[in-house]
């Protein structure tokens, strides 16, 4: 009889407003109508906190911490501002300006210390793609075509996505609000 549970994986996300989520839709377009297909293309914008791999059992756990974190957590007004086209990297991405960085920092490092399974992996530094895996062309074609990108939003929420094999990307499954109630009895202790 085999008992190993089925393993799937998901990623936690900082999930922007639908207005911010399509602005960045218009922007990869652009650069899909210069070069074609690309990585990230059909991809949702978002901000990656975790990716992890679980079983039934593992996900239950991820739904109560995430529900527990966005309890006492309060909303807050970010802004990514500064757009980055690296030919290292392969990426073109929107990062936040300076005041968001700090507070999404923050977030992430409040949030993660909790995540305790082996098969998490941390999301980098803050940002929001517009493309991966570029050629070097692609990324000169991406220099000159965007000048300014201004993509503000509320961070009210964080998302689950799980990665769907058949369209090779990931979707949303669950989205958890923050609340901004008062810290329930030693939640405190649980994020410090």
């Amino acid at each position: 009889m085999n008992l190993k549970l089925n393993r799937d994986w998901y990623s936690i996300v900082v999930y922007p407003h639908r207005e911010a989520i399509n602005d960045v839709k218009v922007l990869k377009d652009m650069l899909w109508s210069k070069v074609g297909w690309y990585n990230s293309r059909d991809s949702e914008a978002h901000v990656t906190i975790a990716l992890f791999e679980a079983n039934k059992c593992e996900f239950d756990f991820y739904i109560s911490y995430i529900k527990d974190f966005c309890y006492a957590e309060k909303p807050n007004f970010v802004m990514f501002d500064h757009l980055i086209a690296s030919e290292k990297n392969g990426a073109v991405v929107v990062l936040p300006n300076k005041s968001s960085k700090p507070y999404l920092n923050n977030l992430f490092k409040r949030f993660r210390p909790g995540l305790r399974y082996k098969k998490v992996m941390n999301g980098t530094d803050a940002h929001i793609s517009i493309g991966r895996k570029l050629h070097p062309e692609d990324i000169e074609i991406a220099q000159d075509l965007f000048e300014e990108v201004s993509l503000n939003f509320l961070c009210e929420k964080i998302a689950i996505r799980k990665f769907n094999d058949e369209i090779g990307q990931y979707e949303v499954i669950y989205e958890f609000y923050f609340l901004g109630n008062p810290p329930k009895q030693g939640q405190l202790s649980l994020f410090q």
